[in-house]
């Protein structure tokens, strides 16, 4: 008995402390820092878009294009045109998950031998995407992944669950990290359909 009022004592100090600190462990993102080559993953808003430009203005990445990966990299494209008819992009609409999307990401850096990339995405969704670039088995050891914010308004690492939207995401996506954790065996790409350009 003496145990378990002890672990209920320990989780009640601690669930607070936890709760508290946890916007800061989802966003894992990172300061930019110079890569091979840029990349925005897909879905989000123009955030991710409009921080990979910028990104690439300054002069963090090697190669002057950015790749576009996820179902609506086509969209962005368009929109990218519209807006900044110069900006070189590289598209790629087959991955159609986050796993897909760091599997082509990792087997186009192969293929183009970079061995780093800036990664652009949501803050709530830099945990799952650097999880996903350590578990998802890769014969390049050498390469490297940071993940940079896309820069959102409504997020805020330290009271996150004062927003209503990033509220729903954190929780989304901690179902997904979960889901993640507990079936990383299961992140091979099957038959290797994507044609990793």
């Amino acid at each position: 008995m003496k145990k378990f009022e002890a672990g209920f004592f320990v989780l009640f100090i601690m669930l607070p402390f936890l709760l508290l600190n946890y916007g800061k462990w989802i966003d894992a993102t990172e300061e930019p820092v110079k890569s091979d080559i840029i990349v925005c993953l897909g879905g989000g808003t123009h955030h991710r878009i409009e921080k990979s430009k910028d990104l690439l203005y300054a002069g963090y990445a090697k190669e002057n294009f950015i790749l576009l990966v996820g179902e609506d990299a086509r969209y962005n494209e368009r929109n990218i045109k519209k807006s900044y008819p110069k900006l070189p992009t590289v598209t790629d609409e087959q991955p159609k998950n986050t796993v897909e999307e760091i599997h082509f990401i990792k087997q186009y850096m192969k293929k183009h031998h970079y061995e780093s990339a800036l990664i652009v995405t949501d803050p709530t969704h830099a945990r799952r995407v650097s999880l996903l670039c350590s578990l998802i088995p890769s014969r390049d050891v050498t390469q490297k992944f940071h993940i940079v914010s896309s820069g959102v308004e409504w997020w805020n690492a330290e009271c996150y669950w004062c927003n209503k939207r990033s509220r729903g995401l954190v929780k989304s996506e901690t179902i997904r990290i979960l889901y993640t954790l507990i079936f990383s065996g299961n992140l091979r790409y099957g038959n290797n359909q994507i044609d990793y350009r």
